[in-house]
């Protein structure tokens, strides 16, 4: 085992140190930071890479949702030439696809005190979705320690400040998904995303437990 810093990382993804702290800020790549600096485990790096192929550029965040409702049944609000375009982005498979459906939301990790977890569950403004939703769906997994959602991007702040959420924690225990009011997918009182948000959320895991269930999830779709 080998441990790199943020420059060399960067020049192993072939992205820029500003990118590389990005993805360690977000938990897309694992790292452990002492004062300023990033640590990074080059066997984990290189698994990610392993795990992470490219699949081209994002769809942008109403073509994601365009593609992830036609794929759970719903009928949106489409013109014609959009709904043609997601019903033959949706026929690749999910699966194939999923890298691509990132930029749906923009993902914030934060850490919470333990005793906070259970009552982001309960607020009204957040879908719950991944590990937290995930054994609503008949997934065989089940995660205690951390919570996982949906929240508008103008209901972000007040949360934050609300159950006193740390951004700069380097061990981040939830994951909530920002998503601008302007393409906001879920009903009015939904509490749980459907299973193919679910899925799709599971596959970006670090965790291969989760990915593994993601993609359960899919099978079953």
């Amino acid at each position: 085992m080998s441990i790199l810093g943020v420059s060399e990382a960067a020049v192993q993804l072939e992205v820029s140190p500003r990118r590389v702290r990005k993805m360690l800020a977000d938990g897309v790549i694992s790292g452990d930071r002492v004062g300023r600096a990033w640590l990074i485990d080059s066997n984990e790096l290189s698994h990610f890479q392993r795990s992470r192929p490219q699949v081209g550029r994002p769809w942008s965040p109403s073509s994601a949702w365009a593609v992830l409702a036609l794929a759970e049944g719903r009928d949106p609000d489409l013109s014609a030439v959009e709904r043609s375009r997601a019903r033959k982005r949706l026929a690749q498979g999910l699966d194939q696809v999923a890298g691509r459906l990132v930029a749906r939301a923009e993902l914030r990790r934060f850490y919470a005190h333990p005793s906070v977890l259970d009552r982001l569950g309960d607020v009204p403004v957040i879908v719950r979705s991944g590990v937290s939703a995930a054994s609503e769906h008949g997934a065989d997994l089940l995660v205690q320690d951390g919570f996982e959602g949906y929240v508008r991007a103008s209901d972000l702040d007040e949360l934050v400040a609300k159950f006193g959420l740390d951004n700069n924690a380097a061990r981040p225990n939830v994951a909530l998904r920002a998503v601008d009011a302007a393409v906001w997918p879920f009903d009015d009182g939904q509490v749980a995303a459907g299973r193919v948000v679910v899925a799709v959320d599971l596959l970006e895991s670090d965790d291969p437990r989760s990915r593994r269930a993601g993609k359960e999830l899919l099978a079953v779709v």
